[in-house]
């Protein structure tokens, strides 16, 4: 019902067009008529066009016909007004003619030139929609893109504290055997010292056991081995 209201408003403002075009002495045809109604599409707009000229052909085709002889003529005028008409008809029967096979041969080319209209339209709506799911599908590509940078960007961030993290350990690493390797060095210096201080000599026998006995009288709870005996 919807289309009926929509093609019968679009019949009337063709007509409507054509009218102007023809008053204004225009040629109708589908781009004029299309320019009138300031857009449209050639799928639509051809076929009410045809149509409408088939009407005004038709009506102008009624209008070339004989009118009716005046009662007031006799046989004679009615005898030569058929004659003077039909020639004058056959002259423009071969004009019709003419005519005729130049707009059967222009109608063939409408008809062609609107189907022709109708496969572009149709390639254009299917490329218009081609064009949308490429922008749906880049812009999720986009999205996905933004994604792994903020990925990227994290794991650079992890990998450089890992790198600090290495290094500072590393560097543990070293003092610690720096420290080992100077505390082994000034270990084996002190044994080899208290290697020199246990090698005794009968000096230094002497001068213990002088020391021993010095210490021994000096202990008041020292007990006298003779008074023990």
């Amino acid at each position: 019902m919807a289309d009926t209201k929509h093609n019968s408003k679009l019949e009337a403002r063709i007509r409507a067009a054509i009218s102007k075009l023809m008053q204004a002495g225009s040629p109708v045809t589908n781009e004029t008529v299309r320019k009138a109604l300031d857009g449209g599409s050639f799928r639509d707009i051809g076929p009410i066009v045809k149509m409408v000229k088939a009407e005004i052909e038709a009506k102008e085709e009624v209008a070339r016909a004989a009118p009716p002889m005046p009662e007031d003529f006799s046989d004679a005028a009615n005898a030569m007004w058929d004659l003077t008409w039909r020639l004058a008809d056959e002259l423009a029967a071969a004009e019709r003619h003419g005519h005729a096979m130049e707009v059967d041969r222009l109608k063939a080319e409408t008809d062609e030139a609107l189907a022709n209209c109708g496969l572009v339209e149709d390639e254009r709506d299917a490329a218009e929609l081609r064009a949308d799911e490429t922008a749906k599908h880049l812009a999720a590509v986009e999205a996905e893109l933004l994604q792994a940078k903020f990925e990227i960007a994290s794991l650079r961030g992890q990998l450089a504290e890992r790198e600090k993290y290495v290094e500072a350990r590393i560097a543990e690493l070293k003092a610690a055997d720096s420290a080992e390797k100077t505390a082994d060095e000034e270990s084996g210096a002190s044994s080899a010292v208290s290697a020199d201080k246990t090698k005794a000599t009968p000096d230094d026998t002497q001068l213990d056991m002088f020391s021993r006995k010095k210490s021994a009288g000096k202990n008041p709870e020292a007990t006298d081995p003779i008074a023990a005996e």
